[in-house]
């Protein structure tokens, strides 16, 4: 060999480069395929999914210097956590019942300062010490309409814009709409100055929610039973406009039947409106071939036996940047 100096084949030279151009797509190419996105989105997607947990799960919790409670919605000068979730126990932080959402903490919900509502629900970023807040839409959906309680519709925040990408998430829960008594018909009364087929329930005002009767168990005493009408302090009340009336089995409702069976369970939803006095109101509800045999009084006490109603809805967040 007149030539002893190392030489590199062609063939080597194209491969090894073949092999480095594939190495860095590999690098490059991999950690994508564990990211659901973008920074941003992936940031949206946590903020969302954390907002909506919060509220559905979480009770919330106020302190100061001397005292704490996860009863916020009576201290909002004091919040440190929003939440929504019903709470058996004031002084733990936590609740055994997620997603039973309390009437009472959405109203304070909607009343809570912007700032102090954005910080305390975490719906802003820092990037380089920049703070900025998300868009954000919060609502609640029952019947496919927003909830409302005290004539406010139940959405805080504004409508997502239709040229940004959005983060949503959709919740099922419990949400108490007002309150409800559970009566058996058969244990209403009359008296001697009503028909056998009229019974009376007191109602003690003021009353600052809409009331539900859930009536069953008819005693039927004729072919066609059925409800004729309601009267309040002895003024026949008009239906949708100061009460509803529906059948219910489970959580479906329907328009009542012509003719009511014993099993059916008949339901009643008052105006709240119709009761803003300090004073016993009388109910008066009058059937066809349904009748009350028990002499009054003692005549059913609504505001006694009565206890949270608890009815399903969607809760909606959705954050934007």
């Amino acid at each position: 060999m007149i030539n002893e100096e190392g030489q590199i084949a062609v063939d080597f030279l194209l491969g090894i480069s073949l092999f480095l151009i594939a190495l860095m797509f590999v690098v490059q190419f991999i950690p994508g395929l564990f990211m659901s996105g973008s920074a941003g989105e992936s940031s949206l997607d946590y903020t969302a999914y954390r907002t909506a947990t919060i509220l559905t799960e979480d009770p919330g919790w106020w302190g100061n210097s001397t005292s704490s409670s996860t009863d916020w919605e009576s201290h909002t000068n004091d919040i440190m956590r929003i939440g929504l979730a019903v709470d058996d126990d004031n002084s733990s932080k936590s609740t055994n019942r997620p997603n039973i959402i309390s009437r009472d903490k959405i109203i304070a919900m909607m009343q809570v300062n912007e700032s102090i509502f954005v910080d305390r629900l975490g719906l802003y970023d820092n990037v380089n010490d920049a703070v900025f807040s998300y868009g954000y839409n919060i609502s609640i959906i029952k019947d496919k309409q927003y909830l409302s309680i005290n004539n406010t519709a139940i959405t805080r925040g504004d409508p997502a814009p239709p040229d940004r990408e959005t983060s949503r998430i959709t919740r099922l829960m419990l949400v108490e709409t007002g309150r409800v008594a559970y009566i058996n018909a058969t244990e209403l009364t009359t008296n001697l100055t009503l028909p056998s087929n009229t019974s009376l329930i007191n109602v003690r005002g003021p009353l600052s929610e809409n009331i539900t009767i859930q009536l069953g168990q008819f005693d039927i005493n004729g072919t066609n039973p059925s409800l004729k009408y309601v009267k309040l302090n002895g003024s026949t009340l008009t239906t949708s406009a100061d009460y509803t009336v529906y059948e219910k089995n489970g959580a479906t409702r329907s328009s009542p039947g012509s003719s009511l069976d014993t099993d059916d369970v008949l339901c009643l939803d008052f105006n709240s409106s119709l009761f803003e006095y300090n004073q016993t109101y009388s109910l008066e509800l009058t059937f066809s071939d349904i009748r009350f045999t028990r002499s009054a009084p003692p005549y059913f006490e609504f505001t006694e036996n009565c206890e949270p109603l608890y009815e399903p809805a969607y809760l909606n967040v959705e954050v934007w940047q």
